[in-house]
């Protein structure tokens, strides 16, 4: 959509609040929780802590690499990517124990990933990448995903409860370190204070579906 269409700074900047608001409540309900749960919370704080310490590495090592102007774009990217592997090796072994995909989640990865996408284009394209470059990216991460997917499912059949909650806990730790220093700083040179409330819109959102168990 954003390669498409000239869409408005501040609308974007609303959009992109809203998403984060989706990740902040994925992060907490679908995915600490349950792994505070699976490992009696033991390990939870240090997976958290491993996933925050990788995504803050590796957004060093591309801040140090990108072009001006880029770093935000790539951080948002770095952010799908690191979450995305995780969140997708984590529902792969939910099929496998027989325990059912949380729909709220889904919604999660729905909403999130579209601002996510949005949020990091117009910086992409302002930076001289072109279409087919942009789509490439985004395409990458979304078949990356899917291979993290079906080799969870493949490999990891008999992961005991602790390995899926350290999973849930490391993806919940990128999620949260990506949101606090590239998604909403970005958020809000974009959209200002209004942010805010379309932040505090998609957490509810979210969290509702997951009250509903959705």
């Amino acid at each position: 959509m954003s390669l498409r269409f000239a869409i408005p700074r501040q609308l974007l900047g609303l959009v992109t609040a809203f998403g984060a608001g989706t990740l902040v409540a994925a992060a907490a309900f679908e995915l600490s929780v349950p792994a505070f749960q699976a490992s009696g919370g033991e390990w939870t704080g240090v997976w958290l802590a491993i996933g925050a310490i990788t995504f803050y590495v590796a957004d060093r090592a591309v801040a140090r690499r990108a072009p001006a102007g880029e770093h935000a774009s790539t951080g948002i990217a770095l952010g799908a990517l690191l979450d995305g592997v995780p969140e997708s090796v984590a529902i792969a072994i939910s099929l496998i124990s027989g325990a059912s995909v949380s729909g709220a989640m889904v919604v999660a990865v729905l909403l999130s990933n579209l601002p996510e996408g949005m949020a990091s284009t117009p910086g992409f394209v302002r930076s001289g990448w072109s279409r087919r470059r942009v789509l490439e990216l985004w395409l990458g991460i979304a078949v990356t995903g899917g291979l993290a997917a079906a080799i969870g499912y493949a490999v990891l059949g008999d992961a005991s409860a602790d390995v899926l909650a350290a999973v849930q806990a490391f993806a919940a730790g990128t999620i949260l370190t990506m949101l606090a220093s590239v998604m909403m700083p970005t958020a809000y040179a974009d959209g200002k204070e209004p942010i805010g409330l379309s932040f505090v819109f998609g957490f509810a959102r979210l969290a509702f579906l997951s009250t509903l168990g959705a």
